[in-house]
This record gives C-alpha cells, sequence and structure tokens, in this order.
C-alpha cells in the first residue's frame, strides 16, 4: 500500500509518452504495443474525467477540419492514391490523439513531468555515453545482442530503448533514448526551455544537467538553438537595452564566425549538400549497393524537397512524401522544417507555430522574447525531423497554465496527510 502511495503515475504516463516520440524503439515500431499504450492512457483519461467539454469541443472541430483538408488535398489537390489518405489518417490517431490525451491527463503538470523525466533520461545517458566513449564495442555488442526490434536499417544501428548507439556514425554523441544525436539536442532544448518556463529562467542543477546533455549530442543546428536560448534567459532576467546587450551582440556574431564548429561547419555543409545533389546519381549507387539510403544533410533535405514538391507546398504532399520521393532515388530526409511542409504544408506550419508562439507567450514579457522563442524552435527544427512527432505537438493542445514542481509535491503532501488522517 505505502508503494502504491508514493506511485506518480503522471511520471510513468510521460516516459511512456516520450519513449513513444523517440522513434527509436520497439514500442514505436511494434503496433499492437503502441496501441495498448495508447488505449492505457484512453482508459486513465476517461476513469479520472480529464475530458472537459472545450477540450472536447476542440478536438472534433480540429479533427474535422484535419479530415476535411486532408481529403481536399490528397484526393483532388495531389491526386494520391487511398493508401496515402488512409496513412495521413493514421497519423491523426497515432501522433495528434495521442498527444491530446497526454496532454489532457497532464493538463497543469505537463511541462513540469517532461523536465523531470527528461532530467532522469539525460542523466542515464550519462552513463551510457562514458561507456561509449571508453569502450564502444562492448558496448555495441551488449546493446546489439538484445535483438530489440527498432525499425531501423542503419548498420551499426542500436537501441535499449532508453539508450540508442550508432557504432561508425555517431562514436563520439550522446544519442540519448532518441534515434540520434541531433535529435535528442533537441529534446534537450525544448526541455530546458520548458524548465526556464517553470522557474523564471534560473539556472539549477537540472539547468546544468539538460546543458551538457546538450553539449554531448554534438550538433551545431542545436548549439545554435542554444545560444538563442541563453540569449533569451539574459533578456528575460534583463529586459531593458543596456551596455551589455550591445556589448553581447557583437560578441555572439563574432564568435559565430571564428569558432570551427558553427560558421565554417555550416558553409562547409551547405557546399558538401550541394555536390551531394549533384552526384545524387552516383551516390543513389553507391549507398544502394550497400542497402542504405542516401542521407541527405540540412540543406540538401530542404533543397530536395523544395525541387521536388515546391508547388505544392501549400497545403503539403503526404506524411507518406518519402514514398514518392524514393520512386526516383532512395534517400532520407533531415531537414525537420522541411520535412513537417512536405507534410502538412506552408498553412499547417503557420497553425503548429501560432498554437506554439501562443504558449511560449504565456511565459514572456514582450513581444521580442517571444521572437526568440520562434527562432529556438525553427533553428531547433531545422536540423532534425522533429516537428511531427508526439513531443512537439502537445503544442497544439497543451494548457497555459502550468505549474512548477515544487507546487505538485506540495499538492501531493497534503492529499497524503488527508489520506493518513483519522
Amino acid at each position: 500500500m505505502k508503494f502504491l502511495k508514493n506511485f506518480d503515475l503522471n511520471y510513468f504516463i510521460t516516459l511512456f509518452f516520450l519513449l513513444l516520440s523517440s522513434n527509436a524503439n520497439f514500442l514505436v515500431v511494434s503496433t499492437p504495443i503502441w496501441y495498448a499504450i495508447f488505449g492505457i492512457f484512453l482508459v486513465i483519461a476517461i476513469y479520472q474525467k480529464r475530458f472537459e467539454k472545450k477540450d472536447l469541443v476542440h478536438i472534433a472541430i480540429f479533427t474535422g477540419v484535419y479530415l476535411l483538408v486532408i481529403a481536399f488535398r490528397d484526393t483532388l489537390l495531389n491526386e494520391l492514391d487511398t493508401d496515402y489518405l488512409v496513412a495521413d489518417y493514421l497519423f491523426l490517431v497515432r501522433f495528434i490523439y495521442l498527444s491530446f490525451i497526454y496532454c489532457m491527463l497532464l493538463k497543469e503538470r505537463l511541462l513540469a513531468n517532461i523536465v523531470k523525466v527528461m532530467t532522469h533520461l539525460t542523466v542515464v545517458s550519462f552513463f551510457f555515453y562514458a561507456f561509449q566513449l571508453l569502450s564502444s564495442d562492448n558496448l555495441f555488442a551488449i546493446t546489439s545482442s538484445l535483438k530489440l526490434p527498432n525499425g531501423n536499417d542503419l548498420p551499426g544501428y542500436s537501441n535499449i530503448v532508453i539508450y540508442t548507439y550508432t557504432q561508425g556514425f555517431h562514436d563520439f554523441s550522446n544519442s540519448g533514448f532518441v534515434w540520434e544525436p541531433g535529435a535528442f539536442g533537441c529534446f534537450l532544448v525544448i526541455s530546458l526551455m520548458f524548465h526556464f518556463f517553470l522557474n523564471k529562467f534560473s539556472f539549477d542543477a537540472t539547468a546544468v544537467i539538460l546543458i551538457i546533455g546538450n553539449i554531448t549530442a554534438f550538433s551545431t543546428t542545436n548549439y545554435l538553438a542554444l545560444i538563442i536560448l541563453f540569449f533569451l534567459v539574459y533578456r528575460y532576467r534583463v529586459p531593458r537595452i543596456n551596455i551589455w546587450v550591445l556589448i553581447l551582440i557583437p560578441s555572439i556574431i563574432i564568435a559565430f564566425f571564428t569558432i570551427p564548429f558553427l560558421a565554417d561547419k555550416i558553409v562547409a555543409t551547405y557546399k558538401e549538400d550541394m555536390d551531394d545533389l549533384n552526384n545524387l546519381r552516383v551516390l543513389e549507387r553507391w549507398y544502394r549497393h550497400h542497402r542504405m539510403q542516401v542521407p541527405l544533410n540540412r540543406f540538401s533535405s530542404a533543397v530536395y524537397i523544395w525541387d521536388n514538391f515546391g508547388d505544392k507546398m501549400f497545403l503539403g504532399v503526404t506524411n507518406r512524401y518519402n514514398d514518392i520521393l524514393n520512386k526516383q532515388y532512395k534517400v532520407n530526409i533531415s531537414n525537420g522544417l522541411f520535412d513537417f511542409l512536405a507534410k502538412f504544408g506552408i498553412a499547417g506550419l503557420l497553425y503548429f507555430l501560432y498554437r506554439y508562439l501562443r504558449f511560449c507567450a504565456k511565459f514572456m514579457k514582450n513581444g521580442e522574447q517571444v521572437i526568440y522563442c520562434l527562432l529556438i524552435i525553427l533553428v531547433a527544427s531545422f536540423g532534425e525531423p522533429i516537428l511531427a512527432i508526439p513531443f512537439t505537438l502537445i503544442f497544439l493542445f497543451v494548457t497555459r497554465d502550468q505549474v512548477r514542481f515544487s507546487s505538485i509535491n506540495l499538492e501531493r503532501t497534503a492529499n497524503r496527510k488527508k489520506i493518513l488522517t483519522p
């Protein structure tokens, strides 16, 4: 009984929600397990009476608009087969409804629980990351020996639910529990932003853990997003323009152009990406021989998607646009911004950003700070396809009235006293 009283259901709901968002483990690729977890979430939400009338009206209107727009787009505009329409409708259930139910379950406790679970998963990743640096062969031998299904055909890829390691590709980067280091960095940047929202932009042990985790991911786009987040922290705490702002802005610009892994790497990546596009036929032959997709980088992914679907970008193409791209060349897209545009178009992106900024504005003091929030999500998503996963789709439904974990702990303590008091 003592265990049941101390059992934190919200913590485990959040843990499984993040694992389902990770796109890395057997929970994601196993349809029966996925729907079992989805069903458990739904039953808990109904049992706890978490659905209010306004929430049901919101999701009903959203569903109606989504079904009509997708049907119009897929069948009339893009003239796609029925399979694509079914896949787009399944996306509504598997991703958007999952995010909606999670938001209803956690409500005002959502941010605090995400920060807590993400912090714990990051600490766990440090142990595996150290093992990876000290003995990568042994780590791969252990993780691959479990033979857990993960849906990833990349050579050297292995996942044990709470940690991912891709030998030969990410030997010195921390992938955490998600599919690759850059994506893990995106999760960390957003979680750190959530933490700052709750603690009035103060640095503490939790912030340090999330920052170190981001550093170990070794992702340029996430470093840039982290710099913008740091500047947001400074502007929140010092809203007036002063001498330090005038010094800080040029210092950041100088650092951007002088630090090798920032401007130099971005320029080199752009040039390499354009070369890859010009030699795509040769690259595809080589990668097909090795049973791999051509890994397009950030810029080449953006250009390739726009070249193929530019005239369909207002409403997007389909959630399974990769199937259409792969009819010519089998490529792997790594630009989250253009991935979302291909799936839901400019109209979908604008609606997503509206909901995201509406949520962020609750914690900001002025419009300038909201712009920094916009830059953070745009920069982070430019690196990895993170906008169309449950973790980020919560911005469509999350309540803006969030509470700190200290408030949750006080409430839990008060409830326990009521139970124990005769």
